[in-house]
């Protein structure tokens, strides 16, 4: 049986980005907002802290009910940063429907500590976007304040999903764009448990097997050209909650193959956060990602994957 589930994250005032710091990437201290919707009936706050936490599921929402215009969110830098891109996942990115029902960011002004501002000017489309700022600024905080918005269908509700910040560089972290197919899938009607779901970049989106218990199954994955891969992560199994996770079968055990005929084997933790490995420079254009040692889960038959990643 296959569960939906929403993550529910509570307030956390010191922050950092999960996994391995990129080096381009700005680490965050500390990130606020002025205005944060609160479903107190359902027992969830749409928190600024969920735009870090890499889940499609979670996001930050103004609670003003009427947009949130002239609302802001605070960021705070561990140090001194020469502030040069962001990246922003604006709108609500649980499904394609849900985003076309929220309101979505239109326009952002970050305001900066020397009393100096910038507008920027977002397109209405699910996908994130990079945006580089007119003039680099050296800061330690930025202030960013909603503007103008793209009306949603059904609420007036404005929400980010996901918000990254860069120096000149912009991102180096782990291969992105990459492809995957699969040995099967759970057939729901909606195909939400297809491969790309575990190449996608969400942790909460799940590559899920067709029959049987997943021993043998695997992952077959382009990277998008000949590279070499210094570094590779997985999360296995379903997250969303301990019961979730124990309920569902997991992988102790992973074989990588390579384009170049040689494979690597790789021991898991029975934990659902994302493992990171070693791989020591292997030149390769796919890698066939095979599961084994399967731990079976205490409510049903299903073999979860969150995310597979690789850097170079």
């Amino acid at each position: 049986m296959i569960i939906k589930h929403l993550k529910i994250l509570l307030t956390i005032l010191f922050l950092c980005p999960s996994g391995a710091v990129q080096a381009a990437q700005l680490p965050i201290l500390k990130i606020e907002s002025n205005s944060v919707l609160k479903d107190t009936e359902k027992g969830i706050i749409y928190g600024p802290e969920n735009m870090l936490d890499e889940q499609s599921a979670t996001m930050w929402v103004e609670g003003e009910g009427s947009a949130g215009l002239g609302k802001y969110i605070s960021v705070k830098f561990p140090q001194e940063v020469d502030l040069s891109q962001f990246r922003i996942w604006a709108g609500c990115f649980l499904d394609a429907d849900f985003w076309k029902r929220h309101n979505r960011v239109k326009t952002l002004e970050f305001k900066f500590p020397d009393f100096t501002s910038e507008r920027v000017e977002l397109e209405d489309v699910m996908e994130a976007q990079l945006v580089s700022l007119k003039e680099a600024k050296r800061v330690s905080s930025v202030k960013i304040y909603l503007r103008d918005f793209y009306k949603g269908s059904t609420w007036n509700d404005t929400a980010i999903t996901a918000l990254e910040f860069f120096d000149k560089r912009g991102p180096e972290g782990h291969i992105e764009g990459i492809s995957a197919t699969a040995s099967s899938h759970y057939p729901d009607e909606e195909d939400s448990y297809t491969a790309d779901k575990a190449v996608d970049g969400w942790l909460d989106t799940h590559w899920v097997n067709g029959p049987g218990s997943g021993q043998d199954d695997h992952i077959d994955i382009d990277i998008g050209g000949s590279k070499t891969l210094t570094r590779w992560g997985i999360s296995v199994g379903n997250g969303g909650t301990d019961s979730f996770f124990k309920g569902s079968n997991r992988a102790r055990r992973v074989t990588l193959l390579f384009s170049n005929g040689s494979r690597k084997t790789f021991s898991l933790d029975d934990d659902p956060k994302l493992q990171e490995f070693e791989l020591s420079g292997v030149r390769t254009s796919t890698v066939r990602v095979t599961f084994s040692d399967i731990v079976k889960g205490a409510s049903n038959d299903d073999f979860y994957v969150g995310e597979v990643r690789f850097w170079e």
